[in-house]
């Protein structure tokens, strides 16, 4: 088990979290891994951003996906098939006012509704192939799948780190609604990450990202709040995040989101709008055009592509010269945009630009000379009007730019995730206080609104509140976010289920729902439960929703579902014990499966669809790297085909001498066919034809080579005498060789035998071993000699010939002896090193395991010497033994008679000492 936990463990602390900060226009990626500290995730151009969005086009019977700032002009020539921008219709219907503004600035787009989910937007690009009209999610799914691979692509090269990316945390605006972040996180799915650590707030990115970059000093750690503001300006919306940062004495950053205002049709799509209208009206009135006429998509596209840039210009010059060449009617185009046009023409907008902070102070109570910065981001804050307008309010002091505009949110994201997935909080650590900046509510069988989560409630909780007494059978229980209704239960057949609870006398039956707003802010109803509550406190939420406006203040709060801490664990006994007896004869609450739920927007996609959207887009990304497999294979085609022309141009004087004046011409011919093929015939080509084309390629560039070795070999009659002659020599080298190695192996033998010990068996081990490595030198030799022998033989036949008849052979039929010979040499000379290298390790090898044996059997030899002589040096000392046992017997009946003549009043001792010397006599004999 803990072995199974380190894995796990392991894994999470090698994988990589992926950010993405995916913005209206652009697309910012941030990677973080072991030995990947916060990396921007470059685009294939080496581009820090990149594009959001795709062109599909049909590509034969396929299609053809590109991505990013690799479309190019794509977008301008075939806008039909651009999917960019997308991030405005995320979460929306087809007859939402975001479609139309989406379709003022992408002309040529056709969006279709999805019936099915309640009029889902669908991009139908005029393919026949209807599975290919592709939801928003699936098209930010591909978005998100091809920044995966680049993420990957990084990894690879990142030693310390697992190519793995499944963690991913994505910023979203503010203000998205509930089926917006529903939208995001079903693409997320679909783009195959197994962990969505969060959706994060772009002014939470930004502010985390200005709080962990910033220093505090000794003294200001001091536990008072600062307030800041995040000003966003992206190209769809604005937005003003209030935030406070209080550094604590302990060292820890808390960061507090406090409100939040918007304007989500305000950006820089928007200035880019009104720099096209000017633009439009002066190109109509140049080319004598009515007004109302419609312009076909290119030159819409074209005049968009200008006008963004002009915008661009305009942020750090007066003035901007349009110039579109061959624009309608292959007659150009050309104007001035001035700054001071493009400050006129958005004077109407100026009061946007300071609503949404105006907004925040307003919902929060906090005036602006309470805020101490104002942190830009986002590129349209380049603007000088918008500047401008935001010094007047705040003040030109307070303009922060001491975080990336651009990366900000990415690197903001990323380290937000790090925190969602890891759940720690350290001390000298930022954390994080996030706010729902919308209120949530309920309403039941549509009587009443009641709010569960009030504007500014702590994400990330869950709530438990009673529903009252069951009187009916069914239940419908509407959730709203700000009073938009965005999701129904209706539960029925409760009057059957609550008898399957029991409850005591002074207790009644109550429908308890549990409502959850996570850290997605994602407002859910999580559980539903019938339980047990004393009669005195009943009522619940519906029979209070009945009453009338005087009893209001008797309604109950939704009661907070707290983790128990260790202080409360530490709690009286006194109350423990109670709590114990109670928890005894508690009855357990019947809980109530959720059936699905009802949505009077669009509907989130299905569990069918998601699979089968994700096997479609599994699909198209095999098919993708089958493409790009077929389009180095083409490109090597490619290249030796410009190759394989250079090579004649270059040779064609010697290749003429050998070959026919047909032959290099037909080859020629051919190189030529094969890349007009490649450039006019080849889009339906599989990978296949490809390849055989390059076959057939390299055996007519071998052909070529051929006859040009052919030109500067020397096959006269003289020269393959003397091939001949250096044949032999060689043949006769080899064989002295193989002498010499025979000898060798025949002497080694012969020690062997002599000393006892089995050859053929350690040689046979050495075979086996040198084939188990796959050295298999001797085989090989045997057929390369035999070949070798055969081509001196056809050689000795060309050189024993009369010269005339020498000459009437074919000089390609005398190259291939030559050529067979000459290759033949240098394969036998390579084998001959190598197997004198192999013979060498054998014999080391035999001769080794020759002294170990030796040395063995000396050993053995000198043991058994040793127990010989231990043997017979045992049995003189036995024999010596029965010698001095003999003496003794003789001995002992002297010393009797001694004995019996000494007195009867002689003392004990005497006979003591007696007896002694006869024993001291012993030991010495």
């Amino acid at each position: 088990m803990r072995l199974v936990f380190l894995s796990i463990w392991l894994a999470c602390a090698t994988a990589a979290i992926l950010g993405v900060d995916y913005g209206q226009q652009f697309t910012k990626s941030v990677l973080l891994a072991p030995g990947i500290s916060f990396e921007i995730v470059l685009t294939d151009e080496g581009k820090r951003k990149d594009l959001s969005g795709m062109s599909i086009r049909p590509s034969g019977q396929d299609i053809e996906r590109v991505f990013g700032s690799r479309m190019g002009s794509l977008c301008t020539r075939f806008p039909q098939s651009c999917a960019v921008g997308i991030k405005s219709l995320l979460g929306k219907a087809i007859h939402d006012p975001e479609v139309s503004e989406f379709l003022s600035v992408h002309p040529g787009v056709k969006l279709i509704g999805d019936d099915s989910r309640n009029g889902a937007i669908r991009f139908d690009f005029g393919l026949t192939n209807q599975s290919y009209q592709f939801s928003v999610e699936e098209l930010f799914a591909m978005n998100m799948n091809e920044i995966k691979s680049r993420a990957l692509s990084d990894l690879d090269d990142a030693h310390m780190a697992q190519s793995i990316v499944e963690d991913v945390a994505v910023s979203v605006s503010p203000f998205a609604s509930p089926s917006t972040r529903q939208a995001y996180l079903d693409g997320l799915r679909l783009a195959n990450f197994s962990n969505v650590l969060g959706l994060v707030d772009e002014g939470t990115a930004v502010a985390l990202n200005y709080v962990s970059n910033r220093k505090f000093s000794p003294e200001e750690y001091n536990e008072k709040p600062e307030y800041h503001l995040v000003y966003d300006m992206g190209s769809g919306s604005t937005t003003a995040t209030l935030f406070t940062v209080t550094p604590l004495t302990n060292g820890t950053i808390v960061l507090e989101l406090i409100d939040a205002g918007y304007d989500d049709t305000f950006g820089g799509e928007l200035l880019t709008k009104s720099v096209y209208s000017m633009i439009s009206s002066r190109f109509m009135a140049a080319f004598d055009l009515n007004e109302d006429e419609d312009l076909p998509p290119k030159v819409k596209a074209r005049l968009l592509e200008a006008s963004e840039k002009a915008k661009i210009v305009l942020t750090v010059n007066t003035e901007y010269q349009v110039s579109i060449e061959s624009l309608y009617n292959d007659r150009d185009f050309k104007t001035t945009i001035t700054r001071d046009n493009f400050e006129e023409i958005n004077n109407d907008l100026m009061e946007r630009i300071t609503k949404p902070i105006l907004d925040t102070l307003k919902n929060s109570k906090v005036s602006a000379s309470d805020v101490q910065s104002v942190i830009l981001n986002g590129g349209s804050t380049r603007v000088p009007f918008v500047q401008h307008h935001l010094s007047v309010l705040l003040g030109e002091d307070k303009l922060s730019k001491k975080v990336n505009a651009d990366e900000s949110c990415a690197l903001g994201t990323t380290h937000r995730g790090l925190k969602l997935k890891t759940q720690l909080e350290k001390a000298r650590d930022v954390k994080v206080i996030e706010r729902s900046f919308r209120s949530h509510e309920i309403e039941v069988d549509n009587i009443k609104e009641e709010a569960i989560f009030e504007r500014g409630s702590v994400v990330g909780q869950t709530v438990k509140k009673s529903m009252g007494p069951v009187e009916n059978d069914k239940i419908t229980i509407s959730l709203k976010e700000d009073e938009f209704l965005f999701k129904s239960y209706e539960v029925d057949g409760l009057l059957k289920k609550v008898e399957r609870l029991t409850c005591r006398s002074k207790e009644i039956k109550e429908l308890v729902a549990y409502f959850s707003l996570d850290t997605n802010k994602m407002f859910e109803l999580s559980g539903l439960n019938f339980e047990c509550v004393p009669k005195k406190s009943s009522g619940g939420l519906f029979n209070k929703l009945m009453k009338g406006s005087g009893e209001a203040e008797e309604d109950e709060e939704a009661e907070p579902i707290v983790e128990e801490t260790e202080d409360s664990t530490n709690s009286t006994s006194a109350s423990n014990s109670t709590k114990s007896e109670i928890s005894k004869t508690k009855s357990r609450p019947v809980s109530i499966s959720l059936p699905k739920p009802s949505y009077p927007h669009i509907k989130p996609l299905s569990r069918t669809t998601k699979e089968r959207a994700a096997n479609k887009l599994k699909y198209l990304n095999s098919r993708d790297e089958e493409k790009l497999h077929l389009t180095k294979v083409r490109n090597i085609l490619e290249s030796s085909c410009y190759e394989m022309r250079s090579f004649i141009d270059e040779h064609e004087e010697t290749l003429i001498q050998e070959l026919s004046d047909e032959e290099v011409a037909n080859t020629r011919q051919y190189v030529a066919d094969t890349i007009e093929w490649l450039d006019f015939d080849s889009d339906d080509a599989s990978l296949k034809d490809v390849q055989a084309k390059i076959t057939e390629l390299e055996g007519k560039k071998s052909e070529l080579s051929e006859a040009l070795e052919i030109s500067t070999t020397d096959l006269s009659y003289e020269g393959i005498k003397k091939l001949y002659e250096s044949s032999k020599d060689i043949m006769m080298r080899i064989q002295h060789y193989m002498l010499e190695f025979g000898t060798e192996i025949s002497e080694i033998r012969k020690k062997y035998e002599e000393a006892g010990f089995d050859f053929d068996k350690e040689n046979d081990k050495i075979k086996m071993k040198n084939l188990a490595k796959g050295d298999d030198r001797m085989l090989t030799f045997d057929k390369v000699l035999t070949e070798y022998k055969e081509g001196v033989t056809n050689i000795g036949r060309l050189a024993d010939m009369e010269a005339d008849e020498f000459g009437k052979i074919a000089k390609r039929a005398v190259w291939e002896d030559y050529n067979n010979v000459a290759k033949g040499i240098v394969n036998m000379m390579g084998d001959v090193m190598l197997l004198e290298t192999s013979h060498r390790e054998r014999v080391d090898t035999l001769n080794s395991k020759l002294a170990k044996f030796l040395l063995r059997k000396k050993q053995k030899d000198e043991r058994e010497k040793k127990k010989q002589l231990e043997k017979e040096k045992k049995t003189e000392e036995e024999e010596e033994d029965n010698e001095d046992a003999e003496f003794i017997e003789e001995d002992e009946p002297v010393i009797s008679t001694e004995a019996s003549s000494t007195p009867a009043s002689t003392p004990t001792s005497t006979g003591t000492s007696e007896t002694t010397s006869v024993s001291l006599e012993h030991d010495e004999l």
